[in-house]
């Protein structure tokens, strides 16, 4: 398996490379996700997401949340 890949982000469509292969250096590393945020996540995309939609999503679950409770 390569250590670095060149995917399209499923929420955004921007392209970012993603380190699987040495994945305390990916871009995904960031984003510090709750188990919640992560299967949130999960529940509507499939595949790594880039930093910046990992961020847009941790946002878009607390709204969800906020708004539920």
């Amino acid at each position: 398996m390569p250590c670095h890949e060149t995917i399209t982000c499923p929420r955004c469509g921007r392209p970012f490379e993603c380190r699987v292969g040495t994945i305390l250096q990916c871009q995904c590393q960031e984003v510090v996700l709750s188990e919640a945020e992560t299967a949130y996540i999960r529940q509507q995309y499939n595949g790594c997401l880039c930093a910046d939609c990992l961020r847009d999503m941790k946002v878009a679950y607390t709204q969800a949340n906020i708004s539920s409770s």
